[in-house]
């Protein structure tokens, strides 16, 4: 098995009730953006991040080269949002990334379980007729899901 320890319940609970929190917390500042502009927008990433930063430390050196209702303190104040919004969303994929892989664990024991009752149960099968009838389902299951290729399983 991959996973010894199950984290208890109500520590699940509480983790879950935190993030749910959070989501509380962040849901007033966030925006919803269509498809379009997420398609159609120039964004800064990581590339554009160093071109933003240097024309925002250059545009606070050259105040009086700016048009007077451009403040570089604007640029700066969103260059350190989007520091904070980073931060958030690299501790966000790590959180993801640490359930994402327990779970894929979580799952792989299951069907290891899974694989081991039900080559019980078909030993058995055999000499129990209402185990016999039960067990038709599973084989059904077996027909429609099997992997293409692989013969599902007697």
């Amino acid at each position: 098995m991959l996973i010894n320890t199950f984290m208890p319940a109500k520590t699940a609970d509480e983790v879950i009730s935190n993030l749910n929190n959070q989501i509380a917390v962040i849901e007033p500042f966030k925006v919803n953006l269509t498809e379009e502009f997420k398609d159609g927008s120039r964004t800064m990433g990581p590339v554009r991040e160093g071109y933003a930063r240097l024309v925002s430390n250059i545009a606070s050196n050259n105040i009086n080269s700016l048009a007077r209702d451009q403040d570089p303190k604007v640029l700066e104040d969103r260059l350190d949002y989007d520091e904070k919004l980073e931060k958030m969303r690299q501790v966000m994929l790590s959180l993801a990334e640490m359930i994402t892989e327990t779970q894929l664990a979580n799952s792989a024991d299951i069907m290891k379980l899974v694989d081991d009752f039900v080559g019980n149960l078909q030993n058995s099968r055999g000499r129990n007729g209402s185990l016999d009838l039960q067990m038709r389902e599973v084989d059904e299951y077996n027909k429609r899901f099997a992997k293409k290729g692989e013969e599902p399983k007697p």
